[in-house]
């Protein structure tokens, strides 16, 4: 089977099929990016899933397949507060879950039990915080946590190796939705549209660009390919994609990160999405009851300069992004609300549905 890109030439679809079902003891909630997946960047293995169940997190492994589920304990974390989002991810020396609530950040240690290091209440009436959500990590040193009022806090870990509060910045005007991060850049969205590109130095964030809000539709999720692309996907269903490289001179403040590629992803409100450690690959799923992966190709175009002028001619060289779909699949009366790939490489990956007791795995049967 083939697909077809913009540009008319074909492609070898990916096909995957469904591996298994990883049983919860608990019902998946309706927020976005309802899934988180423990990674290990040496092993290509899973390690665990994370869900939100309303005011619980629960902590699911591989062995929490259906046919023995019944007899495999799972960690049910209570926050006793509504779960906004959650991250696996490496403080120092400390292998975390993240979970940010109406109430702010909670740590968990995963290697003592997942016992409760760090808390930290966001709750300012000042500044008109209610809730945290939007979660991103950096090189194992810093963890920055969106917010309702559109800032983001930066944490790390102190001499001691304790997480401490090291920063805050106003970089948003609506509630954050969600964050990534790739090396020292850091995207951010929220629900006015708007993308933000910052990065971080020494702990302090800095604003780099914005972009413009596209209609006022919400961003939902965003996520950063390992090539340091910034994907946003949209209440509309629409997936656009950003370079941070690419800039525009002495633009309008509200335009200085213009837009790469635009996708009609899908029919409704993108929920989630996920792209691949070390491949060119990215998830997505949506309340359209569809999963799709998406192939993501770069070309070099040169372009010539000062055609018609004596001077000598110089070259332009733009970078050039494609998608091509090259997977599908649509999962009758189901809003999916959360996926994330499971191995490095795209070979597998897990979606989850509002309402469900399962975490559905898939894997891909030709590369």
């Amino acid at each position: 089977m083939t697909a077809i890109n913009a540009h008319g030439t074909h492609r070898r679809l990916m096909l995957y099929s469904k591996e298994k079902q990883i049983f919860v003891k608990g019902t998946v909630s309706a927020v976005t990016n309802n899934v988180a997946v423990n990674v290990s960047k040496y092993q290509k293995t899973l390690h665990g899933f994370a869900v939100i169940d309303r005011q619980t997190v629960h902590v699911v492994g591989t062995e929490n397949a259906v046919d023995d589920a019944a007899d495999v304990p799972q960690h049910c974390l209570d926050t006793k507060t509504d779960v906004t989002q959650v991250l696996w991810c490496t403080l120092g020396y400390i292998n975390c879950l993240v979970v940010t609530c109406s109430e702010g950040l909670i740590i968990y240690d995963c290697d003592k039990q997942f016992k409760r290091i760090y808390t930290h209440n966001c709750e300012d009436k000042n500044m008109k915080e209610k809730y945290a959500k939007g979660i991103a990590a950096f090189e194992c040193t810093y963890l920055c946590v969106g917010n309702s009022n559109g800032s983001i806090r930066v944490f790390g870990p102190d001499e001691d190796g304790q997480v401490v509060f090291l920063d805050r910045k106003l970089f948003h005007g609506a509630p954050i939705t969600d964050m990534s991060s790739y090396k020292h850049n850091l995207v951010s969205c929220d629900e006015s549209g708007c993308t933000v590109l910052s990065q971080i130095d020494c702990g302090e964030l800095m604003i780099i660009a914005r972009s413009k809000m596209f209609g006022g539709h919400p961003c939902t999720t965003t996520e950063m390919t390992r090539v340091g692309l910034m994907a946003v996907g949209y209440g509309c269903g629409t997936i656009r994609m950003f370079d941070p490289a690419v800039k525009i001179i002495n633009g309008d403040a509200e335009d200085q990160l213009p837009m790469i590629v635009q996708i009609s992803a899908h029919a409704r409100c993108i929920t989630s999405m996920s792209a691949a450690k070390d491949a060119d690959l990215l998830l997505s799923v949506s309340e359209d009851s569809w999963i799709r992966v998406w192939k993501i190709s770069s070309t070099v175009i040169i372009m010539n300069r000062n055609i018609f002028c004596k001077l000598p001619m110089l070259a332009t060289i733009l970078p050039f992004q494609t998608i091509t779909l090259v997977y599908c699949y649509m999962k009758e009366d189901t809003m999916f609300v959360g996926c994330q790939f499971i191995t490095r490489n795209g070979s597998k990956f897990c979606t989850t549905a509002y309402d469900s007791q399962y975490i559905t795995c898939y894997t891909v049967n030709q590369l």
